[in-house]
Parts: structure tokens; C-alpha cells; sequence
């Protein structure tokens, strides 16, 4: 159990620097160059298991910057420092295949489900066209409806959308800062992680406690054929 110690170790970090901006910018930095290690060890992890994504990290897209500038323009409203953080040092994160839903036949051959039918891969919008398009059109949508106080941006689809169910909410961020709260999600496993930290939730609490404790598929958390497999994807990975 000494992982989720550890784990555990670094959620408190961001908690007992949660007064201090300079302080949590240095940590958000160190944290998603410790998480692009990890993301690397998982690919070749995965990789080995012939997994279908060849790449969990979508490289940053050239027009991000002014796709942030635009959004904001439009919104009148800060992207969440984080998620501008993450865009910028990882461009963005997937786990699952949203093309072809491809990880989908992978788990159902080991005879893997989700304990709600999905496996709730990590995911992490990268500042894309198409998320600048459904972003727009979200906000528009909140204001033809007088909700613009309700709009939230979102990073990904929830976990029922991710393999191709209907679903609910996309997964969000409320606030502006380096710990916006990510709202809709909920641990979906078995069971609960046992480095999850308290809820609110930010950002990287959820990323460390998915990717290095569930290994990257809470969903699939406490399925007895899931556990030797999340147990060699999560083994020395660097903390985060």
C-alpha cells in the first residue's frame, strides 16, 4: 500500500498549498512533466498488452493560443489555469479510443466490464477545433436559455459517452484557478480508490488518483481480471 501513501502525500501538497498561486503553479508544472513520464511507461505498458491506443498524449495543437484568447473573448470567462497549464506542457490525454471505440472490443475479449458498463479511461480534451466548436456552441446554448450563470467548460465526455453509450454531462471544471473543481464525475468502479481525495475534486487529484492508482481506467477498478493488470500498469510509476 505504500502507492497510495504516496499518493495520497502528494494530494496533501496541493491542499496545504492551496493559499499560495507561485506555489501551486511550481507544483502544476512538475506534477504534468511527472505525468508525461508516467503516460510514456503506460503506452509501452499497454502496448505490450495490445491494447488498440498507440498515443495517450495528444500533442498540443498549433492554434491553441488563439483558440484561448477567442473562448475567453467569448465567454468572458477564464479557462481554468490548469487546464490552460495541461493544453501547454501535454496538449491533451486519451486512454480510450473515440473514433472507433475500439478499447471497448479489447476489454469485452478479456471478459473486463465497468461496474456500469464502461471503463471511464482517462481523457482530457486537447484545445481543438472541434472543442473550441462545442464549447461555443455550449455557451450560446446557455444563453439563448438565460443559464450563462451555469456554464462550465468542459475537458471530457462522461464515462457513458466514452464507450459509445448515452450518457450524461460532460465532465467540467468550475472556477478559474490551478484547482477548479471538476464536477459531474463521480468514481465509477467496483469500488472506491483508496487514494481518491476528499470531493471537491480538482484536476490533477482526479488525473493522479485514475492514472496511478486505477491505471488509467476507474471504471474497471475492483473487476477481479482487471487487478493483475492494474497492478503491472501501476508498478514504479513516477508520482505525480
Amino acid at each position: 500500500m505504500a502507492l497510495v501513501t504516496e499518493i495520497r502525500l502528494w494530494h496533501q501538497q496541493y491542499v496545504a498549498a492551496r493559499e499560495d498561486a507561485a506555489q501551486l503553479a511550481q507544483l502544476v508544472n512538475h506534477s504534468f512533466e511527472q505525468c508525461r513520464q508516467a503516460l510514456v511507461m503506460l503506452e509501452e505498458r499497454l502496448a505490450e498488452l495490445g491494447y488498440p491506443v498507440a498515443s495517450l498524449i495528444l500533442q498540443p495543437e498549433a492554434e491553441q493560443e488563439s483558440r484561448i484568447s477567442h473562448i475567453e473573448t467569448i465567454t468572458q470567462r477564464e479557462v481554468p489555469a490548469v487546464l490552460k497549464q495541461l493544453w501547454r506542457t501535454l496538449g491533451g490525454i486519451s486512454f480510450i479510443d473515440v473514433d472507433d471505440y475500439s478499447h471497448c472490443e479489447f476489454w469485452g475479449r478479456l471478459g473486463i466490464e465497468g461496474a456500469h458498463g464502461f471503463c471511464d479511461g482517462v481523457y482530457v480534451d486537447a484545445c481543438s477545433q472541434e472543442w473550441l466548436d462545442y464549447t461555443v456552441e455550449d455557451f450560446e446554448a446557455c444563453q439563448s436559455d438565460n443559464t450563462v450563470s451555469e456554464f462550465l467548460y468542459s475537458f471530457a465526455p462522461d464515462g457513458y459517452h466514452k464507450d459509445d453509450i448515452s450518457g450524461g454531462d460532460p465532465y467540467g471544471l468550475r472556477g478559474e484557478g490551478w484547482l477548479a473543481e471538476v464536477v459531474f464525475f463521480s468514481w465509477s468502479g467496483k469500488r472506491v480508490p483508496e487514494s481518491a481525495p476528499a470531493f471537491p475534486l480538482d484536476l490533477l487529484g482526479y488525473l493522479r488518483t485514475s492514472i496511478l492508482e486505477c491505471g488509467g481506467f476507474s471504471g474497471l477498478l475492483g473487476h477481479p481480471k482487471f487487478e493483475p493488470i492494474r497492478e503491472k500498469l501501476v508498478a514504479g510509476l513516477p508520482l505525480f
